[in-house]
């Protein structure tokens, strides 16, 4: 398994720091990996215990989160390798874990998420402005335009992907800002899920569908050894 897509299947979920679904639906976002490059990424979701994450750019691979358990799946020619994402962390290590903060992370105080007034639609979903201020991990005041709406769908979504990239960076122990979780907290208290986040997050599709049981099943059973080289 090559460290790119090692760093894919651990960044598609700890970059993308999101609060919120309630029915099962897709949606499709662009964000950056973490050597800043851009990178779309697909979201599939039955249920707030079941969601699918994937990329065209790795079509070998997709992360599945089953419940409290989450695994990486890999295909190696007709034979599919299914891994606990804790086990695999741990075989990475702290060493080859990636530098860049993800999009929120650097998120280390909450100063204010205040209404701007202005409308935006992103994706076909009528959106509103926030103005989002912060102090970031070098202790410098930011400022960032984020889009969130009151769609459901969004809602539910970017409540379990952010509390699936919490649970993956904590088992890498890594701790998240007390100010991510607070914002997380907040626009989750609001129903409130993100459509932008300045220029480092942009929902690009949605489609309320469910999608079908069979693409949250396991291919095979958790394998257990360390990754292929």
């Amino acid at each position: 398994m090559s460290l790119s897509l090692r760093r894919f299947v651990f960044a598609a979920v700890c970059s993308i720091h999101l609060p919120a679904w309630a029915a099962g639906g897709s949606a499709v976002l662009q964000t950056h990996d973490p050597d800043g490059n851009e990178i779309v990424v697909q979201l599939e979701f039955a249920d707030p215990q079941h969601l699918r994450l994937s990329s065209q750019a790795y079509p070998q691979a997709y992360l599945l989160m089953l419940g409290q358990n989450s695994y990486n799946v890999m295909q190696f020619g007709n034979f599919p390798l299914v891994i606990d994402t804790d086990d695999m962390i741990a075989q990475m290590g702290q060493g080859q874990m990636p530098p860049t903060p993800a999009p929120t992370d650097d998120i280390r105080e909450l100063i204010a998420l205040t209404p701007t007034g202005e409308k935006e639609t992103v994706a076909g979903i009528a959106g509103e402005r926030y103005r989002l201020r912060y102090v970031d991990g070098a202790q410098q005041q930011r400022e960032e335009i984020v889009v969130a709406s009151r769609d459901t769908l969004l809602h539910g979504l970017s409540l379990s992907l952010y509390q699936l990239g919490t649970r993956m960076a904590k088992s890498a122990g890594i701790q998240p800002p007390a100010g991510s979780e607070r914002l997380a907290r907040e626009l989750d208290g609001k129903g409130l899920g993100l459509l932008r986040f300045g220029d480092r997050l942009r929902v690009l599709k949605v489609d309320r569908t469910a999608p079908a049981a069979a693409r949250f099943e396991l291919p095979a059973p958790p394998g257990e050894g360390s990754l292929p080289s």
